[in-house]
């Protein structure tokens, strides 16, 4: 047994055994009573919406994570993609793409996600906030205002929620103000000058009319020195209002909610540094500029030690872990608002109409000097919007009984914007990107029936109808001669809409056994899709815009969910296999410059999760969940460059593990303290941006621990929390990138230790 094989074993052990211990603890403890004598404290009721109807947790035959406001607020997470910490079998990193883009959502459920903004291809994983879908990924890491539940849903959400969640979906929903006056505003310091400021009120106006607003500011200091620029990478400025206006007056069947939303996110850039070149890229610009640099033609005399401080030259010079010596205008600036209007009808005591009605809207221009140094080898510029609509119809109801549950609906979608991206790479001066007109129409059903008692068989099917109209406006601007020679104003590609359409059926079957009233099994087999597309980014100039396919995925998944011990034990695992086929991958090779899409082969991926939550009494409260995602290429297409069948996947860990343990200390009229501890596990990943494995880039597994301590006044009104994320400061990698063309790495680590205390006030 090899020394890797004897750790993966002796990890798995450690694994289970968390596991064996939690349980065994919670079995065999005697149970701790609540200070004042009561009966043993047990776990929280959790309520999900993932099938578009309210419902236990426990009894819901999909695998889910769900947080609640108090969860969250216990585990110190404040910004979404934090949930990857404590989700097993998720990804949801904030990275740069190929663009400079400072908040950008990469979400990967079970090895199957997306990284590129760009809007040629589409997220795997779709991100809901009350219902509505958000089309684009840029400005997806987002500051948590006054979110009441996240739920994440795993595999192939392809009946009810349809395109784009071939991996699974991240389903938000917001506070709704109600009859019950209540406020909240909290207040943190930390690290590098963080401030977060956050607060939010809601209740009545009058008799069935609420009302909500909320507000957040969210500052911090960068952590990546740009001297030339005389700023710091990796800062953050957003500042975020919401609002929320009900009418739902007592005893009507009507329902009528408009929300609306601004979000400005402003960063001096992404904190992404250069690490090296890659010497052996003999034909890169890199290259080429040290053939220029050298002054003898020799780009082997740039690399010498003589050679390290000439300013002329690409090399050792610009490497490093904390400092980027760009020179040209670097910066992120998004500016997003949507609003929504869903209207519920109880037509009858078992029947509800609902109608959500959508505006989104995204502005953003956003800038890199990607080779971090003087001699403007990679050179990137984003002019980008989105404008979206959508319209869903939706009947939920029940019948005989309840044996019979439904639901049904229409989905109408449409985006158009562009994505104008001039380009400087040395030798060539461009104009890249275009303009997009996208259209989705949608119907859907689902059928549950209780055939026996506790025996359910639901089937659900949607078809979906995808029209993509892409316009390329790509043309060159100059050139430097003598190295390349094209007239200015020469067509990269053909100025020609292009369509990619696609209809498609995607089916799923559910049998779940409700076996006790605290013990339930399923089996489940889906499919979802994603549509196809066309590569944005593309020199030297082609014929034609290339294109790629749809993928598809059928999964099989199987799961139990348990309630135990009184209501103090709960414990819910899955296991899954999935055929993923025409998989869609951002590949580079040295033939082409910059990265593209293409569709690279077949893969499987198998795996499983298991979660537990613990509340033996008196206080405590213990979490752990794993997960495993084996993911394998079965078969790739010819002309794939840079894969084979033993290569990684990018972004994705094989294992996730995490846990987590508080106390609550009563102390009467001084009210209560309760200490916080987690832990998080990833193991190794590959972080290129494109899909080969570049093993420059690679992360190889690592722990972050966090701890807080927070204070609460008797009447739980006032609070103080004093908190350290990553405790053992590791600055791990969240993103790399590397072109054959362009022949250097660049990498961005995370932030490190962080220490932050928070002022709360809530009524």
């Amino acid at each position: 047994m090899t020394l890797a094989t004897t750790r993966k074993a002796m990890r798995l052990r450690c694994v289970i055994g968390m596991f064996a211990l939690a349980g065994a603890g919670a079995g065999y403890a005697a149970p701790a009573l609540a200070q004042d004598g009561a009966e043993p404290e047990g776990l929280e009721t959790i309520t999900v919406t993932a099938r578009k109807q309210t419902e236990n947790l426990q009894s819901t035959p999909i695998s889910i994570t769900a947080f609640s406001a108090e969860r969250l607020e216990a585990q110190g997470i404040t910004q979404v993609n934090r949930i990857q910490d404590f989700t097993p079998n998720l990804t949801f990193a904030n990275i740069p793409s190929n663009s400079g883009i400072a908040s950008n959502a990469a979400v990967y459920i079970r090895g199957i996600g997306q990284n590129d903004f760009a809007p040629t291809v589409e997220p795997g994983v779709g991100i809901y906030i009350d219902g509505v879908y958000l089309g684009r990924t840029a400005g997806g890491v987002f500051d948590l205002i006054d979110v009441a539940s996240i739920e994440v849903l795993r595999g192939p959400q392809g009946t009810l929620f349809g395109r784009n969640t071939i991996g699974g979906a991240i389903n938000l929903t917001t506070l709704q103000p109600d009859d019950t006056l209540r406020a909240k505003m909290d207040m943190k310091y930390g690290t590098d000058d963080l401030v977060n400021v956050r607060a939010m009120v809601s209740g009545p106006l009058a008799d069935g009319l609420f009302a909500k607003v909320s507000a957040g500011i969210s500052r911090q200091d960068g952590y990546v020195d740009a001297p030339n620029l005389g700023v710091k990478f990796g800062n953050k400025d957003t500042k975020t209002v919401r609002g929320a206006l009900r009418f739902a007056p007592g005893g009507s069947p009507l329902e009528v909610t408009l929300a609306g939303d601004y979000t400005r996110d402003k960063s001096n850039g992404a904190p992404v540094v250069v690490t090296g070149i890659d010497e052996t890229a003999t034909g890169s610009f890199v290259t080429l500029a040290n053939v220029i640099g050298s002054g003898t033609g020799n780009p082997g005399d740039c690399l010498t030690a003589a050679a390290a401080s000439n300013t002329a030259c690409y090399n050792s010079r610009l490497y490093s872990r904390d400092t980027n010596y760009a020179t040209d205008p670097t910066f992120s600036d998004l500016e997003l608002w949507s609003a929504a209007l869903t209207v519920s009808y109880q037509l009858a005591d078992e029947i509800e109409v609902k109608s959500i009605t959508a505006l989104r809207r995204i502005n953003g221009t956003f800038a890199q000097d990607r080779d971090g140094s003087n001699l403007g080898i990679n050179y990137v510029y984003d002019t980008f919007t989105q404008k979206q609509f959508s319209q869903e119809f939706q009947i939920v109801g029940k019948a005989l009984d309840g044996r019979l549950n439904w639901v049904t609906g229409l989905y109408f979608f449409k985006e158009k914007g562009k994505d104008i991206n001039p380009i400087d790479f040395l030798v060539v001066y461009a104009n890249s990107g275009g303009y997009y007109d996208y259209k989705n129409w949608a119907a859907f059903a689902q059928l549950g029936f209780e055939i026996t008692d506790g025996l359910t068989l639901t089937g659900g099917i949607r078809y979906t109808d995808d029209r993509k109209s892409y316009l390329p406006d790509q043309y060159v601007i100059s050139t430097l001669e003598p190295f390349l020679s094209i007239p200015t104003g020469t067509r990269i590609v053909p100025y020609e809409w292009v369509d990619a359409n696609v209809k498609k059926w995607t089916p799923m079957a559910n049998l779940s056994w409700q076996a006790t009233p605290d013990l339930m099994a399923y089996v489940t087999y889906s499919q979802g899709f994603k549509g196809g597309g066309y590569t944005q980014r593309v020199f030297p100039p082609e014929e034609s815009l290339p294109s790629f396919r749809p993928e598809t995925v059928d999964s099989y998944e199987a799961g139990f969910k348990l309630m135990a011990l009184g209501n103090r034990l709960r414990f819910n695992g899955a296991a899954f296999y999935t055929d993923y086929n025409d998989m869609q991958l951002l590949v580079a090779d040295a033939s082409r410059v910059g990265p593209f899409i293409t569709n690279a082969g077949k893969a499987r991926i198998q795996g499983f999760e298991l979660e537990t939550n613990i509340a033996p009494g008196g206080g405590f409260r213990l979490n752990a969940a794993v997960g495993m995602t084996d993911a394998k290429f079965k078969r790739l297409e010819d002309g794939v460059q840079g894969l084979t069948l033993d290569s990684k996947f990018v972004m994705v860990s094989k294992w996730t593990v995490s846990a987590s343990a508080e106390k609550e200390f009563l102390m009467d009229a001084a009210g209560t303290l309760t200490p916080h501890l987690d832990w998080s596990y990833r193991s190794g990943f590959y972080t290129n941006a494109n899909g080969i494995n570049t093993p420059e880039l690679y992360q190889p597994g690592y722990s972050v621990f966090n701890a807080n301590l927070r204070w609460q006044d008797e009447g739980q009104h006032l609070s103080l929390t004093l908190g350290v994320d990553n405790i053992g400061n590791r600055k791990f990698r969240t993103f790399g990138d590397y072109q054959p063309s362009f022949g250097f790495y660049m990498q961005a680590f995370d932030r490190g230790r962080q220490y932050y205390a928070k002022l709360g006030y809530s009524f």
